[in-house]
């Protein structure tokens, strides 16, 4: 701030009529009262006021930030790192004169994290308590409960008032009796009190966690009344914690099987929905609920008849399996139609819960099927009317990077060139018509954090424990579209996830040279490991191979080993399709693929949108030019790992 001579003082504050910023505000809320403040500084500003502009300028800046209630010492002293000892001074003689424990709360907090003022710490608790009791507001909960729980982060650090902060709590409970709209407000109170590093359950005596227990299971029924499943799922929980905190065992894991019934009810609600793959939906959740009833605790004995009720789940689980395969979109491409597509893409997402929509994206497509890229090749190389392969790939400064076999009678070989090229072609497509409307529709419906990514890798097959931060962090990166940072965390994450697969089936996936050194293998060895066919079935696999490693293919494990991508190309659909094949892996119940594809699993045997498609010949000739515009978006990044190492 720039400083004045003489410095604000008190009675600029009160000539300012700062009050009647607030006294407009239609929410008594900083976030509000910055958009005032910042207006009525411009309006000083333009009349000449410089006094009051500071004035303003101040206010504005302080109540800019947002509160975050466990660490907001160390937020506001960074945020406010700015501010001179006269601002601050100004601060602290206003501090008791504002009348707005809104705007009271947020000076004070600020001089204690700015001076360690421990009469400002006690403040801003007061402060925070009465401006949560006038935002208090089921329909807009939030508001209320930030200020709730900074009141008592704060009251904990400095051990002022903390019975204060829970006796509002306690009332809030008692006021709404687990009736609240949304039953937000609620739920997160209950989870606070739960805490248990918090220690607040000294706070409560024994009646009030029986009538805590017994209104999270009110509130639970009053949920699945309305088909909120989630929700009821969240209070039988809460209601679970309850009983844990009373040692309750048999309430607790009664309440356990409560939660766990809320994923099968939820895939029965699903297949009477309007959801385009109603048994894909219910088999995702079906499988949460087979995890669910093998996780609830007790002993053996206790466990007993939550094993047998996971037994009968997944029994019906499967039967849900069996009956995915015909609920993929099936489309017939033309150059002209793709917007058709598009749209059609963006609608089988739109409106649907979060996980619901991650989950329909994923059914979109599959990987092009082997067997049918197989037929692909050899129909053209019988009817030669479709120059799809020259023999050769080059890059755009004419060097060779693969090529077919040389030998006329080595034709698996000449295949296999020829179906990783034709396979691009398919994840291009896939991604323009299909993955990438429908991950745009879903990141601009939802607001989204990396947490959100975390119930999808938790527990998945694909991630191994210790890595699903890494997982929903990649995640989350692609699907807001920053394809950068989603290739660099996961096409690594992905090569351990691999070795971390085979070395559970009793694969070593390390070297050992006369030296001792234990070097990890990478994809280039264990993608063809033997064993991995028990891992992947044949379409994944082909997929794998094409997209990260195979010279013919797109080879993006080892190009951007190398350094050989450019920006241009981490934006390219390929690097969308190779995000949409992650994710899959990531949501898929089982990735045991020991049977043929004729009667595996169907999560794994989607015909994919071009399945015997009569109109396949007259789409790749209409989409040719579309192809062109794709391939130049490949400069000279499109070259071999051997490539690499002789530059």
């Amino acid at each position: 701030m720039e400083s004045l001579n003489p410095p604000l003082a008190k009675n600029d504050f009160i000539n300012s009529r700062w009050y009647k910023v607030v006294n407009s505000s239609e929410r008594k809320e900083c976030s509000l009262y910055y958009r005032g403040f910042l207006k009525k500084a411009q309006e000083a500003q333009e009349a000449g006021n410089i006094r009051e502009q500071a004035v303003f300028d101040i206010l504005a800046t302080v109540t800019f930030a947002e509160i975050e209630p466990e660490s907001n010492e160390n937020f506001f002293a960074k945020v406010f790192h700015n501010f001179a000892e006269e601002d601050l001074n100004f601060l602290a003689e206003i501090v008791t004169d504002i009348s707005d424990p809104e705007l009271q709360a947020r000076v004070a907090d600020l001089l204690w994290a700015k001076r360690k003022d421990y009469q400002m710490a006690q403040l801003a608790v007061t402060s925070y308590l009465e401006s949560a009791k006038e935002l208090e507001n089921p329909d807009h909960w939030d508001y209320c409960f930030v200020r709730i729980e900074r009141a008592l982060y704060l009251a904990l650090k400095i051990n002022h008032k903390i019975e204060a902060v829970v006796k509002y709590m306690k009332t809030v409970l008692e006021r709404y009796a687990g009736e609240d709209r949304l039953w937000f407000l609620s739920e997160n109170i209950m989870e606070l009190l739960q805490k248990k590093e918090l220690k607040l359950v000294k706070f409560l005596t024994k009646d009030e966690l029986r009538k805590y227990a017994d209104l999270a299971e009110k509130t639970a029924i009053l949920a699945e009344d309305s088909y909120n499943w989630d929700i009821a799922r969240t209070y039988w929980k809460i209601k679970e914690k309850w009983h844990l905190i009373q040692k309750d065992g048999e309430k607790e894991r009664a309440a356990s099987m409560q939660a766990a019934e809320t994923y099968v009810k939820k895939a029965q609600d699903a297949l009477s929905s309007s959801t385009s793959a109603p048994y894909l939906t219910a088999s995702f959740h079906l499988n949460e609920a087979v995890k669910a009833f093998r996780n609830i605790r007790g002993t053996t004995e206790e466990k007993k008849d939550y094993k047998a009720r996971a037994k009968e789940v997944h029994k019906l689980l499967l039967q849900y399996q069996e009956k995915c395969t015909n609920e993929l979109i099936t489309m017939s491409i033309t150059s002209s139609d793709v917007s058709g597509y598009m749209e059609q893409a963006r609608e089988q997402v739109r409106d649907k819960p979060f996980k619901d929509a991650l989950l329909t994206l994923v059914s979109l497509c599959n990987s092009p099927k082997v067997s049918y890229l197989q037929q692909q090749v050899e129909k053209n190389a019988v009817s030669s009317l479709s120059p799809y392969f020259s023999g050769k790939k080059i890059n755009d400064k004419g060097k060779v990077i693969a090529t077919q076999s040389s030998d006329p009678d080595d034709r698996e070989k000449v295949n296999i060139f020829e179906m990783y090229n034709l396979a691009i072609k398919y994840q291009k497509a896939y991604a323009k018509a299909l993955i990438e409307p429908a991950r745009e529709q879903i990141y601009s419906e939802h607001s989204i954090q990396e947490k959100d990514l975390l119930p999808i890798v938790t527990d998945s097959y694909f991630v191994p424990e210790e890595r699903k931060y890494l997982f929903a962090k990649g995640l989350y990166a692609g699907l807001i579209g920053d394809f950068v940072t989603f290739t660099h965390i996961l096409i690594p994450q992905i090569e351990n996830s691999v070795r971390y697969l085979l070395w559970k089936l009793g694969v070593i996936t390390s070297g050992l040279d006369d030296s001792g050194i234990q070097n990890e293998h990478n994809l280039n060895t264990t993608l063809y490991c033997p064993e991995i066919t028990s891992i992947f079935d044949e379409d994944t696999l082909f997929d794998l191979k094409g997209l990260l490693i195979e010279h013919s293919g797109s080879n993006l494990r080892n190009r951007m080993a190398h350094g050989l991508i450019s920006h241009s190309e981490f934006s390219s659909s390929l690097m969308s399709y190779l995000w949409w094949l992650t994710l899959r892996l990531c949501c898929l119940p089982s990735l045991n693929y020991q049977q043929k594809l004729e009667t595996s699993d169907p999560w794994v045997r989607f015909a994919g949108i071009f399945k015997d498609d009569p109109l396949f010949d007259e789409f790749v000739e209409d989409m040719a030019v579309y192809r062109r515009e794709l391939d130049a978006e490949l400069t000279e990044d499109d070259v071999t790992y051997e490539e690499s190492q002789s530059t």
